[in-house]
């Protein structure tokens, strides 16, 4: 997951149209897993099945809410901002990770629901707050 992060925003950087999306979509992403490994301390939920490999995580491999929806969810609203074409392939995308996080059985419904709403409303607050730049500054 952190190589499709990095190399997203990479080709954010490298195209002089969409390179003001890059603040956005990264702190977006960073900010969604911020909140969901608080949560994960606070709410200290157990997987759905436990994960014996992980024994240097141990103590942070908790389930509620998942990291990778958040973050998924948290490209969704730039991407479709910035590539509204291709709308239904994020959806798809994104839908797909979050499905496979209950289909391995290291989430439950209810992580990888709470995860897509923090990802998707942590970054359209970010895509908000960048508009509301706009106007303070007479961008666009």
């Amino acid at each position: 997951m952190l190589i499709i992060i990095i190399i997203l925003i990479f080709l954010f950087l490298i195209n002089k149209k969409k390179r003001e999306w890059t603040l956005p979509l990264g702190l977006g992403i960073i900010s969604s897993y911020a909140i969901t490994y608080v949560l994960k301390f606070v709410i200290a939920r157990p997987r759905p099945f436990e994960i014996t490999m992980n024994f240097l995580f141990h103590l942070v491999d908790y389930s509620f809410p998942s990291a990778h929806a958040a973050a998924a969810f948290a490209a969704l609203p730039v991407l479709n901002k910035t590539y509204p074409k291709l709308k239904w392939l994020w959806i798809l995308s994104v839908s797909f990770v979050a499905f496979s996080r209950i289909y391995i059985q290291v989430h439950y419904l209810s992580d990888v629901v709470a995860g897509a709403f923090i990802g998707y409303f942590v970054s359209a607050f970010m895509i908000k707050l960048k508009h509301r730049k706009w106007k303070l500054t007479g961008l666009r």
